[in-house]
C-alpha cells in the first residue's frame, strides 16, 4: 500500500527546512537573519498549518510547550512576526504537493481518461474591521456593513485534492475567479482536464474563453436565444459570440426525477456518452459542495487568527494546504479500512471519519515535520493511522435528506461537531 501522506510529509519536511523557500517567502531580505528569536521562521510557518483554531495564546503556548519544551510569545509579538511572511508561502507548500501527487503518479484516479474537477465560488466573512472592508468589500447585514471576501476553488472531484485556488475582493466575479483558476492550472501543467461548472458561469465570453483554454469542460446553461435554438435531447450548434467569433457547442437536454428539464452545455463533442452519463456526471459536481463544507465545518477556514490582510490570505492558503494533507491521510487509511475488511461480509462499505481524521492530525502533523529521522516518523505515521482508521462510518448509497430552511434548531447541532 502506498503511503501518500507519508511521502507528503516528506516533501513538507524538505521544503521548510530549505533555505531558498525561507528566502522566496520573506517579505525583507533581513527578515529571520537573527538565530536567537523564540519563533523563527520555521516555527511560524509550522504554528501556522498546525489547525490553530482556538484562543491564539493558548495556541502559541501549547505549541511551544509541545515543540520546544516550553518558552513564551505574546500574541502581540507573533502577530508582528507573521507579517513577515509572505501568504505565497503556503501556496507553494500546497503547489509542491499537487505538482509531486501528479507528476509522481501516472495511476491517479480518472473519469474516463480525463482528470475530472469542477470549479465553485463562495462568501466567506471575515473579522469585521474597517481595513478589511477597505481591503475586500462588504455585505449589508442587520444596516450595517460586514466585511466579506469571494473565495474559488478548482477541486478534482476523483482525488479528493484542491488543484487551486483564490480569496478575493466581495465583488469580484465568479467567472473572473474561474478564469483566474484554469490560467493557473495550465502553469501547473494540464492532464487532460475535464471541467464541471454550475449555472452561474454562463457567459458568451467564458464559453470562448474555455474553448481556447485547451480543457474540457460541462456546464449547467441558462437558456439564451442561441440555446434555445437547439432544441434536440443532444445537438452540436455553431454558437456565435459578439457576433463574429464561431465556436462548437454540444447541447445536452434531459428531465430530473422532479420533471424539470436541464440543460447542459459542453465541448466534449465527440465523445461517446449517452444522455444519461451527462447526467450522472453533472451531479458529480456536487463533490466540490462538500468539499466547501469540509473546508467551513471542518477546517474551519472561516475561523481566521488575525485581522490583516496578510493574516488572512496565511490563513486561507494555510487552509488549503491542511486540506490536501487531510486528504492524503484519508487516502491512506481508507485504503487500510478496505484492506482490513475485504474479507468481511459487510453490510456497508466503511470510510474514515473525516471529523475525527482532522482532530488527530492537530499535532500530529506538526511532530511529523520536526522529526528528521525517518524510521521514527514512520513509527509516528503508522500510529496515526491506526487512530484515525479506528472511527469510523458507513456509506449509505442513494441516501437523501431534505433541505431545511430557516434557522437551525440549536447552534451546535449533533451532526456537525468541531474537530477541534
Amino acid at each position: 500500500m502506498k503511503k501518500m501522506f507519508l511521502e507528503a510529509v516528506s516533501i513538507v519536511e524538505r521544503l521548510i527546512n530549505d533555505v531558498t523557500f525561507m528566502c522566496r517567502s520573506r517579505k525583507k531580505a533581513t527578515y529571520f537573519t537573527r538565530k536567537n528569536c523564540t519563533m523563527g521562521f520555521r516555527d511560524l510557518i509550522l504554528f501556522q498549518i498546525n489547525f490553530t483554531k482556538k484562543s491564539l495564546q493558548l495556541e502559541l503556548d501549547a505549541f511551544l510547550k509541545n515543540t520546544n519544551g516550553g518558552g513564551s510569545i505574546t500574541k502581540q509579538a507573533y502577530s508582528e512576526a507573521r507579517r513577515k511572511i509572505l501568504p505565497t508561502a503556503f501556496i507553494e507548500m500546497s503547489d509542491g504537493i499537487i505538482d509531486w501527487y501528479y507528476n509522481d503518479h501516472d495511476d491517479f484516479k480518472k473519469f474516463r481518461d480525463y482528470r475530472l474537477s469542477a470549479i465553485d465560488g463562495s462568501i466567506t466573512q471575515l473579522p469585521d474591521t474597517a481595513r478589511l472592508r477597505d481591503a475586500y468589500g462588504y455585505a449589508e447585514g442587520n444596516g450595517a456593513p460586514m466585511a466579506r471576501a469571494k473565495v474559488a476553488a478548482l477541486y478534482d472531484l476523483e482525488n479528493d485534492l484542491i488543484l487551486s485556488s483564490v480569496v478575493d475582493k466581495y465583488k469580484t466575479g465568479e467567472r473572473d475567479l474561474a478564469k483566474h483558476l484554469i490560467n493557473d492550472l495550465r502553469k501547473k501543467g494540464l492532464k487532460n482536464d475535464l471541467i464541471l461548472f454550475d449555472r452561474g458561469y454562463c457567459g458568451a465570453w467564458f464559453y470562448w474563453y474555455l474553448e481556447h483554454s485547451e480543457v474540457k469542460y460541462l456546464m449547467r446553461a441558462k437558456e439564451d436565444t442561441q440555446i434555445k435554438a437547439a432544441q434536440k435531447p443532444d445537438q452540436i450548434i455553431n454558437f456565435t459570440v459578439s457576433g463574429k467569433k464561431n465556436i462548437k457547442m454540444r447541447i445536452v437536454r434531459f428531465l430530473l426525477d422532479s420533471g424539470e428539464e436541464e440543460v447542459l452545455v459542453t465541448n466534449l463533442l465527440d465523445e461517446d456518452l449517452s444522455l444519461d452519463d451527462f447526467k450522472k456526471l453533472y451531479f458529480r459536481r456536487w463533490g466540490i459542495e462538500t468539499k466547501f463544507n469540509e473546508l467551513k465545518n471542518r477546517l474551519e477556514i472561516q475561523n481566521f487568527s488575525g485581522e490583516t490582510v496578510t493574516a488572512i490570505e496565511q490563513d486561507f492558503y494555510a487552509s488549503i494546504f491542511l486540506s490536501n494533507m487531510a486528504a492524503l491521510a484519508k487516502h491512506d487509511a481508507n485504503e487500510a479500512i478496505t484492506e482490513r475488511n475485504k474479507d468481511k461480509d459487510l453490510k456497508y462499505e466503511y470510510k474514515v471519519n473525516t471529523n475525527i481524521l482532522v482532530g488527530k492530525l492537530k499535532d500530529r502533523l506538526i511532530l511529523m515535520l520536526l522529526e528528521p529521522n525517518p524510521v521514527k516518523r514512520t513509527a509516528l505515521y503508522q500510529k496515526i493511522m491506526e487512530e484515525i482508521s479506528a472511527n469510523v462510518v458507513p456509506i449509505r448509497p442513494d441516501r437523501s435528506y431534505p433541505r431545511r430552511k430557516g434557522a437551525r434548531a440549536t447552534k451546535h447541532p449533533r451532526n456537525h461537531k468541531r474537530a477541534f
